[in-house]
């Protein structure tokens, strides 16, 4: 089973090209999953236009952190990544990471100095405590 349907659950729907990374292993584990295959022509950006616009403006990132040394792209790929799923989209007015679980991302200096998005929820139980924490958060 991909890691993906153990992960999220198997989609109703997988549309895919007909590139060589869909391989027929991933075909089968789709099929078993349920899922309806939609195969559309191989490299044919417009059919898949939304997901290739994203890749492009990851591949365009990439290349501006690189600068002159494109063999770091492995390095910058999951912090540009992950630029990438915290950015809040037009479209739905949230990141990916907010869609997929909720809340903001947190990050190391939400930790270190106890921002908003830190806070255990479960250890405040005044307003007063509320407004210290939200008072934290403003400062910081």
């Amino acid at each position: 089973m991909p890691e993906s349907i153990s992960r999220y659950g198997a989609p109703k729907e997988k549309t895919v090209d007909r590139g060589a990374e869909f391989g027929k292993e991933l075909q089968e584990a789709v099929k078993r999953a349920g899922s309806i295959i939609k195969m559309t022509t191989p490299y044919y950006l417009e059919s898949q236009g939304m997901v290739e616009r994203g890749h492009k403006q990851l591949k365009d990132a990439l290349v501006k952190m690189c600068g002159e040394n494109g063999s770091k792209w492995k390095e910058y790929l999951p912090i540009v990544t992950f630029a990438d799923r915290i950015s809040t989209k037009g479209t739905t007015g949230y990141s990916p990471f907010e869609l997929q679980f909720g809340q903001p991302a947190v990050f190391p200096i939400d930790i270190d100095t106890n921002t908003y998005l830190a806070i255990e929820w479960n250890q405040i139980s005044t307003i007063e405590e509320l407004l210290e924490a939200r008072t934290i958060h403003i400062a910081a």
